[in-house]
């Protein structure tokens, strides 16, 4: 214990002690007294393991941690290059495209820049602005989930420094139409920094989302386009995210606050073996999305309405209150999170997992509800 704690606190920057206090995502460890272990269906991690390629690749580099890896990431960024038509000098990798949002605060955001989000979105958006001490204007998003182009179109006059999409969104799973992302591409002021989140981009091309770089190919003004191998590529573990940009300005502005090996040498190597094996990866996705549909199905046949979903997880109210439903389905082997905040407080979010825990959530939710 700490012998003097608010000597400490008072030293803290005025935004940062403003944020709620930190407890991360809770783990099988913070749920130890639970017998016969725990199916995790709470973090958006892939059930699956990466491919063979993954491992031999990691084996290998494992060798040379002794010494730090690229900064620039480069055979991964030519490897994205190849696949997007980016180049290269127009692409940033981060651990994980949280520590990229984070770097967009630190790079773009400020006291007195305003910066336009979609609620219930991804909470590093509101915590990076936070911490900048920008002004936040939070838009709902709509019925089905997906941002509220009409609305966050209507709140970006006087003209925002930074306007967050998301499509699909995290943790509703709604897609953004090709309409709707048309819109909001020729909508946004020139002057202002569109960022589109697309963590859960290959699930969204899957179910038939738009091609957000072709769209973006209109943009006047900004823009930034966030993505990972998290998700679809089973690389949660490992941490790689990237920033692909309109204008090398953009790359330049992150480089100058990001880490200078902040992605490490076995994440690079998986990252791009990962990226060399597109069967399994997409085997691996429609597998995924069958677990998705089955779930969805379950659900409905509980009387419950799943919102439509083109990620890795599905969203759904209960009858009861979050707060109720997550603990009561801990306490039968599964982690789920609540999606939290008005007008979500009965809402949840299922992670996609195996066959088996399909059938293990859904027993368990139709006994706790």
């Amino acid at each position: 214990m700490s012998q003097n704690p608010g000597a400490a606190a008072g030293i803290l920057r005025r935004t940062v002690a403003a944020l709620p206090p930190h407890r991360g995502p809770q783990i099988e460890e913070d749920f130890k007294s639970t017998a016969g272990g725990l199916r995790r269906m709470s973090l958006n991690e892939s059930a699956e393991p990466p491919s063979p390629k993954v491992a031999a690749a990691v084996a290998a580099a494992v060798t040379n941690v002794n010494r730090y890896p690229d900064p620039k990431a480069r055979a991964l960024a030519a490897a994205i290059s190849d696949r997007t038509e980016i180049p290269v000098e127009r692409i940033v990798f981060g651990n994980g495209s949280h520590e990229l949002i984070m770097l967009m605060g630190t790079a773009y955001m400020e006291a007195g820049s305003r910066i336009v989000v979609p609620n219930p979105s991804f909470q590093p958006y509101q915590t990076a602005a936070r911490i900048a001490g920008a002004e936040l204007t939070i838009v709902p998003v709509d019925a089905d989930g997906a941002n509220d182009v009409d609305a966050m179109l209507a709140a970006c006059w006087p003209a925002p420094r930074m306007v967050i999409a998301a499509t699909p969104n995290n943790p509703t799973g709604a897609l953004l139409s090709q309409a709707a992302l048309e819109k909001l591409i020729a909508g946004v002021p020139a002057e202002t920094l569109l960022v589109v989140d697309e963590a859960y981009f290959e699930f969204g091309r899957l179910a038939g989302g738009p091609d957000v770089l072709k769209a973006l190919k209109a943009r006047k003004g900004p823009w930034l386009v966030l993505r990972t191998f998290s998700k679809a590529y089973n690389l949660a573990g490992l941490r790689v995210g990237y920033a692909l940009a309109s204008h090398e300005e953009l790359i330049e502005g992150i480089n100058r606050v990001r880490g200078v090996f902040n992605v490490n040498r076995l994440a690079q190597a998986a990252a791009l073996a990962a990226l060399s094996d597109e069967p399994y990866a997409k085997a691996s996705q429609k597998r995924t999305a069958a677990e998705r549909d089955r779930l969805a199905v379950g659900l409905k046949a509980m009387g419950l309405s799943p919102m439509p979903s083109a990620a890795n997880f599905v969203c759904v109210k209960t009858p009861k209150p979050a707060s109720e439903v997550v603990p009561a389905l801990a306490g039968k082997g599964i982690m789920i999170v609540p999606v939290g905040g008005p007008p979500y407080e009965n809402h949840i979010r299922i992670t996609l997992g195996t066959p088996e825990d399909t059938d293990a959530v859904l027993a368990a939710l139709k006994q706790v509800i």
